[in-house]
Formats: C-alpha cells, sequence, structure tokens
C-alpha cells in the first residue's frame, strides 16, 4: 500500500495548482480573443451603420423635396377650388397638383445594419447609450413609415376616383405613369397634360372634400417621413461625436 509522505501531498497540490492554472490562463485567454473578436465586429459594425446611415441621408435629400412639392401642389388645387378662381400665374400649380394628388413617394430607406447589431447583441455591448438607444428606435421609425406609406397611399383612393372622373388625363407616351414606387421619381409629369372645365370642378363638393383630404395625407407623408430622416441625422451626429472622442 503506497503512503503519502508531505512530499508526495505538496507535489500533487503543486500539479493541481499548476493545471487549474493553467485552465483559468486559457479560459482567460478565450475571453480576451472572444473580446477582441466582438470588438472588431462591433466597429465593422459602426462603420457599416456610418455608410448606410450616409445612404439613407442621400435619399432623405430626394424624397423630402419630392414630398414637399407634391404637398404645395395639392394645396394649391385646394385653394383655387375655394376661391373659385383661377389666375394664369396659378395654372401651373393647380394642373400640377390634379395630376400629383394620387401620387406618393416609397420608403427607400434601410435598417439592415441596426437588425444585425439588435439580432447578435453587438448592440448591447455599445458603450454610447445615446446611440443604442437611436439604433434601437431605428427599425421601428422605418417600418412605421412603411405603414404610413400604406395607410395613406389607401386614403387617397377616394381623391384619385373623383379627379379620374372629373379630368381626361393625356401623356405623350414617352413614359410610364408610375402607380406606385419604393423611391423618388420626379418630371414624370411634364408629359401629362390635363384637360378640364374648371366651372365643372368648383361646383363639385365631392372633389373639393377629397382634395382636402388629400392635402392633409399629403402633409402628413411629409412629416412622417421628415421625421424618420431627423432620426438619420441624430445617428450620424452621434457616430460623428464618437470618431472625433
Amino acid at each position: 500500500m503506497a503512503i503519502l509522505t508531505r512530499e508526495k501531498l505538496a507535489t500533487y497540490g503543486i500539479e493541481v495548482i499548476v493545471v487549474v492554472f493553467g485552465i483559468l490562463i486559457a479560459f482567460q485567454v478565450d475571453e480576451w480573443r472572444e473580446d477582441r473578436q466582438r470588438g472588431r465586429d462591433r466597429a465593422a459594425a459602426l462603420s457599416r451603420l456610418a455608410e448606410e446611415t450616409a445612404a439613407n441621408l442621400e435619399d432623405c435629400e430626394k424624397v423630402i423635396p419630392v414630398l414637399a412639392d407634391h404637398a404645395q401642389s395639392v394645396l394649391a388645387v385646394v385653394r383655387v377650388l375655394h376661391d373659385g378662381h383661377l389666375s394664369d400665374a396659378d395654372k401651373g400649380s393647380f394642373e400640377a397638383g390634379l395630376i400629383k394628388v394620387g401620387y406618393i413617394t416609397g420608403t427607400p430607406y434601410s435598417e439592415t445594419v441596426a437588425e444585425e447589431m439588435i439580432a447578435t447583441g453587438l448592440l448591447k455591448d455599445l458603450g454610447n447609450a445615446e446611440l443604442r438607444n437611436q439604433v434601437a428606435e431605428l427599425a421601428g421609425w422605418i417600418d412605421g413609415a412603411r405603414s404610413w406609406d400604406l395607410d395613406l397611399r389607401g386614403s387617397l383612393r377616394a381623391a384619385i376616383a373623383e379627379v379620374g372622373k372629373a379630368v381626361d388625363f393625356e401623356h405623350d407616351g414617352r413614359f410610364e405613369v408610375p402607380a406606385d414606387s419604393n423611391g423618388p421619381a420626379t418630371g414624370f409629369e411634364d408629359g401629362i397634360s390635363v384637360n378640364y372645365v374648371l366651372e365643372e370642378l368648383v361646383a363639385n363638393r365631392t372633389l373639393k372634400n377629397a382634395f382636402i383630404e388629400a392635402a392633409d395625407t399629403h402633409l402628413d407623408m411629409w412629416r412622417n417621413h421628415s421625421e424618420v430622416c431627423r432620426r438619420f441625422e441624430e445617428i450620424q451626429a452621434s457616430l460623428t461625436k464618437m470618431n472625433l472622442n
């Protein structure tokens, strides 16, 4: 029967300590490597977020002016129908409003990087609380904008139907008038002409009411997209501040 001497116990104890110490070091090394990789992944995600945000802001620069122009054109129709008089100076805006009333740009913005950061847990590791909250809310705002597009597009159907009854549209055949779009389209109305009798339009109470509601719809779309674009500006400002610091 083997007898454990103090020397052997001390040797075994040292070996156990060395093994345990080695295991702990291995765990720490693995954790260190994971942290470094996660840091690289986070930095790469932030870089792509900056690129995506810049692209979204470029889309905003195209979309917002189109929405503003359409809202102003539809409001011009409302004013003429209310006043019952069309001056030569207002004719262009009035006829543009008859054409643009049923057209709304799509929502071209992307939230791919934000969704990826949320799904992978990278967003939780982000030390900047302000940016973390902005990215977390972004997907909801863009989804909301898409829902607004669908809802508001549906609310214009009555106006489109009434305009179609009262106005004849003609185009020169160089293009197709977009019924729907995922992004901004400008200039398509240049090839369209409208035939109408102003007195008949002014006397059409249903048409007046439809245009009033349509004007509200276009203004809502303008405001909604402007709010989403403001969110992109906030994210870009936070990313810029992080780089400066």
